[in-house]
């Protein structure tokens, strides 16, 4: 702490530094400078400024499939729960947490990052696209990478994408009826 003392300028830039990383999702501003507008969910997608996916580096099929892989790794409550906290304000969700659930938008069981924040956000739990859907939506792609009838990157990419027009393509609610969430 002493030789920052002795170099002002470093000081400085570290103390802002730290200052933008402590910033909620969504607020502060932009590199240019600019007031950043906050994140809007759209019709049950996340804003892809705010949460665009990500996927764990180095993960392959092989660790994917095994049994239980999703709950080794699901970050617990104690993490993801403040997250939604934060998120929720920078959406601006009204209500209480317990509407949403905090989620992969790349789900954890074909390979979505477990504690990046830009792979979670405050899905809910009700409306015409919901945490139910997308649930069962996440134990289909799973099937179908595990049984390799899908590409493992095409499906991570079209999660992350737009999840609704994934639920779509897959047959819908009339199809997935059949797969009961859990991945």
């Amino acid at each position: 702490m002493i030789a920052l003392v002795r170099r002002p300028a470093l000081a400085a830039m570290l103390l802002i530094l730290l200052t933008r990383c402590a910033s909620p999702i969504g607020t502060g501003r932009s590199p240019a400078g600019q007031p950043r507008s906050r994140c809007v969910e759209r019709h049950g997608l996340p804003d892809p400024r705010c949460t665009p996916g990500a996927t764990r580096a180095g993960i392959s099929l092989a660790i994917i499939c095994a049994y239980h892989y999703s709950h080794s790794v699901r970050p617990p409550e104690s993490y993801t729960e403040p997250l939604k906290l934060r998120q929720m304000r920078a959406y601006g969700l009204p209500g209480s947490p317990r509407r949403y659930e905090e989620d992969h938008l790349v789900p954890l069981s074909i390979g979505g990052a477990p504690r990046n924040p830009r792979n979670l956000w405050p899905e809910p739990r009700s409306g015409r696209y919901d945490a139910g859907q997308k649930d069962r939506l996440e134990t289909w792609a799973a099937r179908m990478a595990c049984a390799h009838q899908i590409p493992l990157v095409r499906l991570q990419r079209e999660m992350a994408r737009d999840w609704i027009a994934l639920y779509h393509a897959a047959g819908g609610p009339a199809v997935l009826r059949a797969d009961p969430p859990g991945g």
